[in-house]
């Protein structure tokens, strides 16, 4: 008795469901075969490099999507599509600025495309030809630097090159930057400080280049400030039970760099210049999380003065790949990791206590020489959600973060004083991988 109601009520389905579907789908399970109606144009919005083209659908059930077609300035065929539920697409891939006819057809759901609306666009000079004749190209520390700004965020590629007739062409790549990121930042080092030249080309993602912009500069001389001289300074305080002056580490209420370990770390101060960047989370420089307070500082002594010129900073990852199988999503742009950065130098650490306060860096002995605002390769700073960073923000971490010094010419520097003002999170645990310092003791 319940199997015959069963399948009584399975046989109602099916033929309801059949009923449903109407007489054209049943004859025609593939879509329609009638030529839809054509869309409209409502505007175009030329821009860098590209076009988009607004379009209005007409009353036609029968449209699944709407295609573009169009032959770019250079001779390559193209094509975009847009679904049923938007109103615009994309004309893209010119070699210059020019004007071109997009063809726009409505297609049915049985694929059957309508006659073309024909709609001429004239895109601007594109981005990698605008960027390649702005980008500034200026001398940097034993080699060129490259600053530009890509506003429209396009995915580009900076190849940089030095004159050499002695390579097939005549140029000697150094080094290539691939980045979408809407500041373009990107250092070339390790060359002579004699007069060269340099070239830089541009290519995006059609396989456009850029012609070479030639630079005859000079580099400036740096070297890395010898890491086996290093060791820690211990700055004083004055201590608010006794009224003295002691080390920090000796202090209640100590906020500099007293050491925060756990199972399996192998944390030290010395670890700020073991080399050991990206190489293990748990081999850093990590003060206590509880009890301390922001602005943080700690001391290093050089061994000797130099001329510095800049500061290169790499935060806690063993990798950087922040999320899957990587520990390393705590670690970078939230949690302990600083925000901002501000390095002090001095020449002497007197008899005096009061000279070294923790706390006192307004003391005229300690010269502000730079900062550092360590943000995502996009340039935000908010804290990295999920866990998943781009690959620019991978890049960015594998390469550090440098801080360039402005110093009076002349002036020396033994002792430097690096305070985190800001971090990622409410955590008050500083939390870094490396340091290193570059200048001249000449």
């Amino acid at each position: 008795m319940f199997k015959n109601i069963f399948f009584t009520l399975i046989a109602f389905v099916c033929a309801a469901a059949l009923a449903s579907c109407g007489k054209d789908n049943v004859n025609d399970p593939h879509g329609s075969t009638a030529v839809p109606r054509q869309v409209t144009v409502s505007r175009v919005a030329d821009r860098e490099g590209s076009s988009v083209i607004y379009f209005k659908l007409p009353d036609d059930k029968n449209i699944k999507f709407v295609r573009a077609e169009w032959t770019t300035d250079d001779g390559k065929h193209m094509d975009a599509t847009a679904s049923f539920y938007t109103d615009s697409l994309v004309a893209e891939g010119f070699r210059d600025a020019c004007t071109v006819e997009v063809r726009l057809y409505s297609v049915s759901t049985g694929n059957v495309a309508s006659e073309p609306v024909r709609q001429t666009v004239s895109p601007r000079t594109p981005p990698y030809l605008a960027i390649a004749e702005r980008v500034a190209v200026n001398p940097y520390f034993r080699g060129i630097r490259i600053d530009a700004d890509n506003e429209t965020k396009s995915r580009l590629s900076f190849f940089i090159y030095k004159r050499n007739d002695t390579v097939q062409g005549g140029w000697q790549e150094l080094g290539q930057l691939h980045t979408s990121a809407p500041k373009v930042e990107y250092a070339i080092k390790g060359q002579d400080t004699l007069e060269a030249t340099f070239a830089v080309r541009v290519k995006d993602g059609f396989g456009h280049w850029s012609e070479y912009k030639q630079h005859v500069l000079t580099p400036w001389w740096e070297e890395l400030c010898d890491k086996g001289m290093y060791s820690e300074c211990r700055v004083h305080r004055l201590d608010d039970i006794s009224g003295e002056y002691v080390f920090d580490d000796k202090c209640a209420d100590w906020d500099g760099h007293q050491m925060h370990s756990w199972g399996g770390s192998d944390v030290a101060f010395s670890r700020l210049w073991d080399d050991l960047k990206m190489k293990s989370a748990a081999s850093c420089y990590h003060t206590k999380p509880q009890g301390s307070k922001i602005p943080q500082s700690f001391c290093i002594d050089l061994g000797k003065e130099y001329s510095l010129s800049r500061a290169m900073v790499w935060m806690r990852a063993s990798d950087t790949r922040m999320g899957g199988s990587s520990d390393d999503w705590q670690h970078v742009w939230k949690g302990g990791m600083p925000k901002l950065a501000r390095i002090y130098g001095s020449t002497y650490i007197g008899s005096d206590p009061a000279h070294n306060l923790a706390d006192n860096l307004s003391d005229p002995s300690w010269l502000f020489i730079g900062e550092g605002f360590f943000t995502r390769a996009d340039g935000s700073s908010d804290p990295l959600p999920s866990g998943v960073g781009t690959d620019d923000d991978r890049l960015k971490l594998e390469n550090g973060f440098e801080i360039v010094f402005s110093i009076p010419a002349g002036q020396k520097i033994r002792y430097v004083r690096f305070q985190t003002v800001e971090l990622y999170s409410f955590a008050t645990a500083v939390m870094l991988s490396e340091l290193e310092f570059h200048g001249s003791d000449k």
